[in-house]
C-alpha cells in the first residue's frame, strides 16, 4: 500500500508555498532541511543550480537544452523534447518514426516531425525507451493528471523520531539527482558509500568531473560487478543495513537483480528512496526521463513572446528533485518513518512550475555566474 507522503510538514510547507523563481524554489527546501540540521553546511541555491553549467561554461539557448542534447521541435498542435543524450538513441529514430529517410542529424529530424501528431509520437516513443516529453502549443503538458509530490510504502518498523548523524547511507544512484541528495545528507551529518556499477559506470564522472567530485567528498566509494553472484550478494547486504537507501534506476532494474526493497530482508527502519522520471506505477514505471525532457512534461519551461517554449536552467529537473528528495529523507526519518519513498522527477518539476506560477511570476532560466560550493 501507498499514501501520499506530503503530510511530511517541511516538505509539504515548500513544495506548496509560492516561490518567485527556481532559486527560491531551492532555497525553500534548503531551509527546510536547515531547520533539522541548523549546524550543517549546506549549498546555497546559486551553487545547486549552476555548479554544473559553470564548470561546463553551458547555458539553454532557446529549443536547445544547455548540454544540446534535448531539442525541443515544432510538431502537429504543440513540441516534442526529443533527449537524444546516448548513442543508441539515434540508433532508434527511424524505426519510432517509421521512415527510411536518412536521420543522421538534428536538422533531418526536424523535417520528419512538423507534420507527424507529437502526442502518438510520445507514446510510440516511450514505449521503445526513447526520453521524449510532449507539450501543446497552449503551454499544458501531456501528462494530465496530478502527481503526488512523494509517496511512501510504509512497513511496520516505524520508530521515534531518528537523525541522519552517523546514519548510515548507500547511494546506488548516478548523474546529478540522487548523488545531489546523497550529498546533502552527508553535509548533515551522515556516512554515505557511493556504489558503483562495473557494467554501467556513471558517465558524468567525465562529463562534469568537478561537480562529480564535489558531489562525492567525503564517501566511501565500492565499486562492484553486479553480475558476479558474490559481489551481488555482498551489496545485499549493505543495502539491507543501511538507515537510508537512494537509487535512481528504473524499478525493474533493481528487480532484476534481486536487489530491489522488496526481494530483501530488511529488519531494521530504513527509509529507502526511489528517484525515477516518472513514478513508479506502470506504465510510467517503464519511462526514460532525464533533467531536460522531464522537465518540459511537466511544464517547467519559459514561453517567448512568439509562443515558443525554452529550456529554462541546466537539466532542471534534476537539481530539484536532489533538494527535495533529501528534504523527504530528512523528515521522514525526523518522523520515525520506515519504507520506500517513491519521489519523481516529473512531480517535483510540475511543483516548483506550480509555485512560481503561484507567485504571478514568469518562470525564468536561473542561470548566470554561480558561487562556489
Amino acid at each position: 500500500m501507498m499514501f501520499s507522503a506530503e503530510n511530511l510538514a517541511e516538505f509539504d510547507m515548500a513544495m506548496s508555498i509560492p516561490a518567485d523563481d527556481l532559486n527560491a524554489c531551492v532555497e525553500q527546501a534548503v531551509l527546510g532541511i536547515a531547520r533539522g540540521y541548523p549546524d550543517a553546511s549546506l549549498p546555497s541555491a546559486d551553487w545547486v543550480l549552476k555548479a554544473r553549467a559553470t564548470e561546463l561554461g553551458i547555458a539553454p539557448a532557446g529549443q536547445w537544452s544547455a548540454n544540446r542534447s534535448c531539442h525541443l521541435m515544432a510538431c502537429e498542435a504543440g513540441w516534442l523534447a526529443v533527449n537524444l543524450a546516448r548513442d543508441s538513441d539515434w540508433t532508434l529514430l527511424n524505426a519510432w518514426l517509421e521512415t527510411d529517410a536518412r536521420l543522421t542529424n538534428w536538422a533531418a529530424l526536424r523535417t520528419v516531425l512538423v507534420p507527424r501528431s507529437g502526442r502518438d509520437l510520445l507514446d510510440r516513443g516511450r514505449e521503445m525507451g526513447l526520453p521524449l516529453a510532449f507539450v501543446d502549443t497552449g503551454g499544458s503538458d501531456a501528462d494530465e493528471a496530478e502527481r503526488p509530490a512523494s509517496m511512501m510504502s510504509p512497513d511496520d518498523l516505524n520508530t521515534a523520531g531518528r537523525s541522519l548523524r552517523g546514519a548510515k547511507v548507500v547511494d546506488l544512484s548516478a548523474l546529478w539527482a540522487g548523488p545531489l541528495c546523497a550529498h546533502l545528507l552527508h553535509r548533515c551529518g551522515a556516512e554515505v558509500t557511493s556504489v558503483s556499477s562495473v557494467q554501467r559506470p556513471d558517465g558524468s564522472r567525465q562529463g562534469n568531473p568537478v561537480l562529480y567530485q564535489q558531489l562525492r567528498a567525503g564517501h566511501e566509494h565500492l565499486v562492484l560487478d553486479f553480475d558476479d553472484p558474490a559481489q551481488r550478494q555482498q551489496l545485499a547486504r549493505l543495502l539491507a543495513s543501511a538507515d537510508v537507501v537512494i537509487e535512481a534506476s528504473r524499478p525493474r532494474a533493481l528487480r532484476q537483480l534481486g536487489l530491489d526493497r522488496e526481494s530483501l530482508k530488511i529488519n531494521n527502519p530504513q527509509i529507502w528512496l526511489s528517484i525515477t522520471a516518472y513514478g513508479r506505477k506502470p506504465p510510467a514505471e517503464q519511462w526514460v526521463g532525464f533533467g531536460d525532457d522531464v522537465a518540459v512534461s511537466a511544464g517547467l519551461l519559459h514561453w517567448d513572446e512568439r509562443g515558443h517554449p525554452q529550456f529554462v536552467g541546466d537539466a532542471i529537473a534534476d537539481p530539484l528533485t536532489g533538494v527535495y528528495g533529501a528534504l523527504a529523507v530528512v523528515e521522514s526519518l525526523a518522523q520515525g518513518r520506515s519504507g520506500l519513498l517513491d519521489v519523481s522527477m516529473a512531480s517535483i518539476a510540475r511543483r516548483c512550475q506550480q509555485k512560481i506560477l503561484a507567485a504571478g511570476q514568469d518562470i525564468v532560466c536561473p542561470l548566470s555566474a554561480a558561487t562556489s560550493c
